[in-house]
């Protein structure tokens, strides 16, 4: 069964119940990365991943043969030099040589480039070429391909492709709605993957990024400093204490602004924590006239008032 088929058939409750296992590794058998893990550690890490350029170079050929004169053989080569190496070594290089390659700018070539992707994509048995072919889709995908995108990307190992091809293929509302709605149904490292690639010149993007950004399963304080700031928290926090937000809303952006203020002030090593937001003081003082004068609301999570005292503790506000 290829791995777009076993994760079709499965909800997002389904595969996070049964430990996120794929098909092609069983966790319980020597798996050591958590799904997504590897590439968000190395994307932030001062760890290099670049191969030698002839690995590079050669994993194209594969791809434009494959593309151009597909075959069983073509694709047994090419299943074979995908699966050597991690999909994050080699996607930046093979899409950038596909470019050279001239395979975007004619239509007959960008069209066969986007049936190897969806094959890789949708008929993979390993993890590592359905990674090449979302890559791939990103590059030579149409609109009518997102489902493909929605069911991979429900997978913390998949999302970070999946997040990345979506914004090469949609753009303004249309993008940040399908990247919101991957968000939404990811809680570890895929999720934290959508947050770097939301445009935040939309406000449902600020929005989202304050109520529901911040929350997974790796830890607050990885993404905290970029909730708070991309979301433009502290003007939230402003409105919500004008009362200006809606009751049905408030207590939705209330766990959030929790979420991330928990992240600022339990940061992990070399990660930003409050002394680095600079909106702390305006933001925290927003939380703390809401505690104050809208009890009810600060009584909805515990943790609101305990934030508040912490803010104090630290000097942020008075």
């Amino acid at each position: 069964m290829s791995i777009y088929d076993y994760l079709k058939e499965k909800s997002t409750s389904e595969i996070a119940e049964m430990g996120y296992r794929l098909p092609d590794v069983d966790l319980e058998k020597g798996d050591v990365w958590v799904p997504g893990a590897y590439e968000g550690i190395i994307l932030r890490s001062t760890r290099s991943v670049k191969l030698h350029t002839i690995i590079n170079f050669r994993t194209a050929l594969a791809v434009k043969k494959q593309a151009l004169k597909p075959s069983e053989k073509h694709m047994a080569k090419l299943t074979k030099k995908l699966m050597k190496y991690p999909a994050i070594s080699l996607v930046d290089p093979v899409c950038s040589y596909c470019v050279a390659f001239k395979m975007i700018k004619n239509e007959e070539k960008k069209a066969a480039l986007r049936e190897l992707a969806l094959d890789l994509a949708k008929n993979a048995v390993n993890r590592e070429p359905v990674k090449m072919g979302i890559a791939l889709l990103g590059m030579a995908g149409k609109e009518e391909d997102l489902p493909v995108l929605e069911v991979l990307g429900k997978h913390d190992e998949f999302t970070l492709y999946c997040a990345g091809s979506a914004a090469r293929i949609l753009e303004g509302k249309k993008k940040n709605n399908f990247l919101m709605k991957l968000g939404d149904n990811t809680q570890g490292w895929g999720k934290i993957s959508v947050l770097y690639e939301l445009d935040y010149k939309h406000e449902d993007a600020r929005l989202w990024a304050v109520k529901r950004g911040c929350r997974n399963t790796v830890g607050f304080s990885y993404v905290a400093n970029v909730c708070a700031i991309k979301g433009n928290m502290a003007d939230v926090l402003a409105k919500l204490s004008a009362g200006e937000i809606e009751e049905k809303e408030a207590e939705e952006i209330l766990h959030g602004v929790c979420d991330i203020f928990t992240g600022l002030l339990n940061p992990g090593e070399n990660q930003d924590g409050i002394r680095e937001y600079g909106e702390a003081k305006r933001a925290g003082e927003a939380l703390r006239n809401i505690c104050q004068n809208m009890p009810e609301l600060a009584d909805k999570d515990e943790r609101a008032q305990k934030i508040v005292e912490s803010l104090k503790n630290s000097g942020i506000i008075v």
